[in-house]
């Protein structure tokens, strides 16, 4: 194979595969826009579900402080009844000293049972509020998937034709051939293979000695740029391949 045919199959495979990985990224990362709409759900999914827990932890204390409450104002009741019945002075002091004692307990599970309460009006009206995806934002969404779903259809029939394409360009370069590319390509992708660009490399922009710029013109062998290493090549004497 003469070397303007390996390095017109070099560039062709070069583009096939820069080509296989545009596609891949289209099939498997979503768009910008649409990966931002998918962001905004499942934040408002992510903060659904805490409000939801928090609610359900003000539930249990809720339940906790009532019972609390009740079982206090039983035993309030108790002492009340109690007192109605002391017959001396000793007996009436142990009495109010121990009503003072659950009155003591009482007001602080009152208050808190009421910041409770508050709270839980609070995560509702929270939840209420997280669980409403307006019309727009869900049209808007689902409108994006939808056009992702078929640009990723038409991607995977684009694929499997750039699929078949590198396999035909490594058939027809052959076995040595394509040994020297893949070692090209491992160290120097996605560009491995690069155009002139006048007297200068166009990867790395840097200044090609002139006898050099006469050897990669005249396709007698593979060169490569002083500073990067790629190999070079003058587009206007690369032939078109089939």
């Amino acid at each position: 194979m003469s070397i303007r045919l390996k390095l017109a199959g070099f560039v062709a495979l070069q583009q096939l595969l820069t080509k296989r990985a545009a596609l891949v990224r289209q099939r498997d990362l979503p768009p910008e826009e649409l990966a931002r709409l998918r962001d905004r759900h499942a934040e408002r999914q992510g903060a659904l579900q805490e409000q939801d827990k928090e609610r359900e932890a003000l539930l249990a204390e809720q339940v906790t402080l009532e019972k609390e409450l009740a079982a206090l104002q039983e035993e309030r009741e108790h002492f009340r009844r109690q007192k109605a019945q002391v017959t001396n002075m000793r007996q009436l002091t142990a009495v109010v000293s121990e009503l003072d004692h659950v009155e003591s307990r009482l007001a602080p599970k009152k208050d808190r049972l009421t910041e409770v309460r508050r709270k839980l009006d609070e995560a509702e009206a929270k939840l209420q509020e997280l669980e409403t995806e307006t019309p727009e934002e869900k049209a808007e969404r689902e409108l994006a998937e939808e056009a992702w779903a078929v640009a990723r259809q038409a991607g995977e029939a684009e694929l499997s034709e750039v699929e078949r394409d590198l396999r035909r360009r490594q058939r027809e370069l052959g076995e040595p051939a394509m040994t020297q590319f893949k070692k090209l390509w491992t160290s120097r992708k996605p560009h491995a293979v690069v155009p002139l660009d006048g007297h200068t490399c166009s990867s790395c922009h840097a200044d090609l000695r002139p006898s050099l710029v006469q050897l990669v013109r005249s396709m007698e062998e593979l060169q490569t740029c002083d500073s990067c290493r790629r190999v070079l090549y003058d587009p206007e004497q690369l032939p078109k391949l089939p």
